[in-house]
């Protein structure tokens, strides 16, 4: 994989902002830019899945041969004997495309559950249109995860993950854009399936999630290059690949959250009115943020612009799912931490890069949810550059404290 590729999904998963306003997380929200974002990481991770360690089913471990250095296949490969079609693999970390994030290592019983999936999805008649061919699928490790993709006649892809459905309830709607469609519906045996077609000038995308009642979740995507608006798979096909029975998931995973929605959203920016200390008024972004939650990267994030008399500056709101892990600085200087009244933790932390000061506090509710609250002295102005536009941050360090205790701020 080039250092170019590396790069482009690197920026794609990145934690963070980047200081100032080259805010690469704030940019994707942009419609355009978000669009090619978002397509740039699918089209990379479309030949990103990378085979690096198998394992028997019958638990004897075998190392795969790997591809030489810097060589990546550009399709998934079939297995072509009885030993071969048991042997697991491993998607390589950092690669982009999944909702998880790869760890590029799996254990014995992730291994074997890659190469039984394998099989199992070998005996599965797409459902294809006439004329369109499909290369096999993979279904490699990722974390505590499974996916793969296969490319179709043309230039579109289709990904396949799976997980154990964790008590996850089914998902809502959420809609990335306003040309944005999406229907969720109940299937005969009682799973729930949504549909999400994400038009757009430079590429169509569009998913199916099913929520199945044999406690397996199951999200296939199909998409395509730059320029590749027309779709293959309709909606029924792409739903009957997430249906499909080898898809079931044996294995116990971890308790999964709700899925982000429109709904919970909404829910959220209620807790936010009235937070801001007095005196300060909220200013629409150039991309029309006013501090109202909408859904970003599987979160819940919230932008504006903030202003006084002192001059214009830049507050975000981040909430991630709930998950494990402690709050610390990671060895940072410029970051300390600090006591909420609760006695929860909270890291708290000063950059300064030339003229741009930004002030961050991260911490878990509750529930374990993610909270993060950074505001900066450089307000949103649409372009890639930042420059400071007062001489500090709108929010001081005592009001990220208090947004960050706000009871009903979790997911």
């Amino acid at each position: 994989m080039s250092d170019e590729v590396r790069d482009m999904i690197r920026s794609a998963l990145a934690d963070e902002p980047a200081l100032g306003l080259a805010f690469e997380q704030v940019v994707e929200d942009g419609r355009k830019r978000r669009a090619r974002r978002r397509l740039g990481v699918l089209t990379v991770a479309a030949v990103g899945v990378v085979a690096v360690a198998a394992v028997a089913v019958s638990g004897t471990f075998a190392q795969t041969s790997a591809p030489a250095a810097g060589v990546l296949s550009t399709s998934p490969t079939s297995a072509t004997s009885s030993v071969a079609a048991a042997l697991g693999c491993v998607v390589e970390a950092m690669t982009g495309g999944f909702p998880d994030r790869p760890r590029g290592t799996a254990t014995p019983a992730e291994l074997a559950e890659s190469g039984r999936l394998t099989e199992a999805f070998r005996q599965f008649a797409l459902p294809l249109p006439a004329g369109v061919e499909a290369t096999p699928l993979r279904l490699c490790a990722i974390d505590g995860s499974w996916g793969g993709d296969f490319r179709i006649t043309g230039d579109r892809s289709v990904f396949v993950y799976v997980r154990p459905l964790g008590g996850q309830p089914p998902g809502e709607c959420v809609l990335f854009t306003p040309e944005t469609q999406c229907s969720v519906k109940v299937l005969p045996d009682g799973s729930t399936a949504r549909v999400t077609v994400e038009p757009g000038a430079e590429a169509t995308l569009v998913s199916a999630d099913v929520w199945r009642t044999d406690g397996t979740y199951v999200h296939v995507m199909e998409t395509g290059g730059r320029g590749s608006v027309s779709r293959v798979l309709d909606d029924d096909q792409l739903t009957a690949i997430a249906v499909a029975p080898q898809l079931e998931v044996r294995s116990t995973g971890r308790a999964v959250p709700a899925a982000p929605s429109d709904r919970r959203a909404a829910e959220l920016g209620a807790v936010l009115v009235g937070a801001m200390p007095p005196g300060l008024e909220v200013e629409r972004t150039p991309a029309d943020e006013a501090l109202v939650f909408r859904v970003r990267q599987g979160g819940y994030r919230a932008i504006a612009n903030l202003t006084d008399p002192a001059g214009r500056g830049w507050v975000m709101v981040d909430l991630e799912k709930p998950g494990d892990g402690e709050v610390t600085c990671g060895g940072r200087a410029t970051c300390r931490l600090v006591d909420l009244s609760d006695g929860r933790k909270a890291a708290l932390e000063t950059a300064v890069d030339g003229g741009v000061t930004r002030l961050s506090l991260n911490a878990r509710a509750a529930d374990g949810t993610w909270v993060s609250v950074q505001t900066s002295n450089a307000a949103d102005t649409g372009g890639g550059s930042a420059a400071p536009s007062r001489p500090t941050p709108p929010l001081a360090e005592t009001d990220l404290v208090r947004i960050a205790e706000l009871p009903d701020l979790h997911w």
